[in-house]
């Protein structure tokens, strides 16, 4: 086995690491000798790269699938992942997600990596993290939007014009008895959150059509 992949397996149980971590795990190698030990990696297979500075090892060493939705939040941040990759997350629409999409505080960016495209946007709102869970997989903990706020998301990204229950139902083909199952405190989590007026006329429609 490489002796890199050794490394991270004797250190980490997730499989995902930064040049930073490599730095920390050889201590007494200089920064050069550290950057060959992971060109050797790459070129054995044994390590992905996934964009500059952060890696994962490959099946070959780490059988376990690398979580997306934790390399989303690794990639760039802060972010939390939303819109149709958390509804899909969730269960919530019946088509797999191919590009992953989150949203940040910061620039709004894309990635293309190994894994497919990692989209990052900027929707005005404060708190950032209102209405965002930490959910787990075998590779971490990652941050997640409930699924109305990752409707919301979609509402301000978009620009949409939506009020009630129908065009999540029309345009995502989410199932009604999901939309029922929205609490009256995920609506408070969102209360005065968004900058965006569509954002905000969606939620308040949404909330008396479902009387909460």
């Amino acid at each position: 086995m490489n002796h890199l992949a050794e490394k991270v397996l004797s250190h980490t149980k997730t499989g995902i690491f930064t040049f930073g971590d490599v730095l920390t795990w050889l201590p007494h190698a200089t920064r050069a000798a550290v950057y060959a030990h992971v060109q050797r990696a790459l070129k054995s297979g044994a390590v992905i790269q996934v964009r500059r500075g952060l890696y994962h090892l490959s099946r070959s060493v780490f059988p376990s699938l690398v979580s997306t939705e934790v390399l989303a939040n690794l990639i760039y941040g802060p972010s939390y992942v939303s819109l149709e990759t958390a509804l899909a997350y969730h269960g919530w629409i019946p088509e797999a997600v191919r590009n992953c999409t989150s949203v940040t505080s910061g620039r709004p960016k894309h990635f293309d990596t190994p894994h497919g495209r990692f989209s990052y946007l900027r929707i005005k709102q404060t708190p950032l993290m209102a209405g965002v869970l930490c959910a787990s997989s075998s590779n971490g903990n990652f941050l997640v939007a409930t699924p109305l706020k990752a409707l919301a998301d979609i509402v301000a990204a978009r620009g949409l014009d939506w009020t009630g229950v129908q065009p999540l139902v029309s345009s995502l083909r989410i199932e009604p008895e999901d939309i029922d199952g929205i609490s009256s405190e995920d609506f408070e989590m969102l209360d005065g959150v968004y900058y965006s007026k569509r954002a905000r006329v969606f939620l308040s429609s949404l909330r008396k059509e479902l009387n909460r």
